[in-house]
This record gives structure tokens, sequence and C-alpha cells, in this order.
């Protein structure tokens, strides 16, 4: 078996559960590298060792179809594992006692390019503290007209993020759809709205000034008045390892009911 491990730098306890998982590797003569911009070919697993925002750039920058296991050491873990020592990891993925969960990427489309979002796509003001005036379309037909500070499209992945914080509603990773959540927005009537992942949105800001189009935390573009910025779910997506076997609510409300 072949592995790709991902450290995170900056948390010394990930970097020392990665080299106790390194020798139970080394002890079973199972093939490693440390991941450097790349992905091999041949590999098994990928294996992040740091919290959510460690998968999420990992994810980003591979994209690749290789399962991933992410070993918790952030804060909320809705990504990772956590409670097992290195060595219960290795032989619970040669024993081959798990399930994958597969998530699905958003699909980002903006003056030609492409970017791909596992939790979230934020268009948000760059240079104002003014409300924003974002007209919001699908199938070229009027979704919605908010005023607001910005809005938030979320995959389900992402329905536990920054769209929870704004008042959206939480997705069951099952449900193959995306939401759209205006953050802060002036007016009684204006609330999050599920779509189907077929169903693209075009969002328009019209009165602005520049606003900035956000990737999973990374912003990616700063855009002109009426530029529209395309979205929609995409098929590509990234499979989790779960070797813990809690159901998506149950690892919900012991990380948001009981604060843990």
């Amino acid at each position: 078996m072949k592995f790709c491990l991902v450290v995170n730098s900056t948390k010394p306890l990930a970097q020392e559960f990665a080299k106790d998982f390194i020798k139970e590797l080394e002890a079973r003569s199972f093939e490693y590298y440390l991941f450097d911009g790349a992905v091999l070919d041949g590999t098994d697993f990928a294996v992040v060792f740091g919290g959510d925002g460690t998968i999420l750039k990992f994810v980003r920058s591979a994209r690749v179809n290789v399962p991933v296991l992410g070993v918790n050491f952030g804060k909320m873990g809705f990504l990772a594992e956590s409670g097992k020592s290195a060595g219960e990891y290795v032989d619970e993925l040669v024993k081959k006692n798990y399930n994958l969960d597969k998530r699905c990427f958003l699909e980002v489309e903006c003056l030609g390019k492409k970017y791909y979002a596992l939790n979230e796509v934020v268009i948000g003001r760059s240079d104002t503290i003014s409300l924003m005036d974002i007209n919001i379309e699908t199938d070229g037909c009027s979704l919605d007209h908010y005023r607001a500070d910005g809005v938030i499209v979320s995959t389900p992945t992402g329905s536990t993020a920054y769209s929870l914080s704004a008042g959206g509603p939480v997705l069951s990773p099952k449900v193959p759809a995306f939401v759209v959540t205006p953050i802060c927005p002036h007016s009684l009537h204006s609330k999050a709205i599920v779509l189907p992942n077929e169903e693209a949105v075009e969002i328009e800001a019209v009165t602005a000034g520049k606003c900035v189009v956000v990737v999973d935390g990374r912003n990616v573009l700063t855009v002109e008045n009426n530029v529209k910025i395309r979205v929609l779910g995409s098929n590509e997506g990234v499979c989790f390892v779960r070797i813990d076997r809690r159901s998506f609510y149950s690892i919900m409300l012991s990380k948001f009911a009981k604060g843990k």
C-alpha cells in the first residue's frame, strides 16, 4: 500500500502523531511520501493530519481520486476522524474497516476561469462598507435580489460552516443540492434558498464597486460591477474515509449542541 501524508506544520501535536503513523507504516513495509503539490500514481490513501482547514486546502490543491482520511487536530473536525491511535488507524485501513463518504464540489465560473469549492463560495465587498445590491438568477429567471453584505453559496458539506452562521439551513451530505444564503440582508423577507445541483445560479453585484470572490476561504478574484459569477453543483468530489461509524446527525449534535 502507498500513502500520501499531509501534515499541518503549525500544529506540534499533528506532527508528533504523523511521526507515530510513519512508524506504523514502516513496521508494515508500506510506502509513503509527504505531499509536495502532487499525489503520485498508485497512491491508495491520502492521510491529512490537521483540522478541517488543512483538509480543505489539500483537497482544493490536489483534486485527486484517492480516499482521504483526516485525523483531527483542529477545533471543529467535521471532515476528520479522532479518538484512535496511529496503529489503530493503519489497522482499520488494512482491514478495509471503513466506509467511503463522497462529498461533491461546487463549480465556480467567472471571467473564463473555473474554481472548485468543497465548502462554499462567497461574494463579498472589497473596498467599501456599503451594502451590496446583488441579483441572483437561475435558468434565466430572477431568483431574488439582495441588499446585503454579500452572499454565500454552500454545499451540504459547507452548510455547517459560514452559511449556518449567516442563518442558512443544515443540509445532509446525502442531499444533491446547494444553498444560497444572503449575509446580513437589509430586508425582512430575504432568506436562504435551497437549489438542486444541476440548477446553476448566476450572481451579479450591481452597485458594490469592486467585490471579491472567495472559494473555501481563499480570495481567488476581485471583480467589477456587473460581472456574473456562475455557480452550480459538480459531479466531481472527494471521498472521505469514515472509520468512526457515527451518523452525520450525531456528529453535528456533538459539535454544536454539546459545544464539543
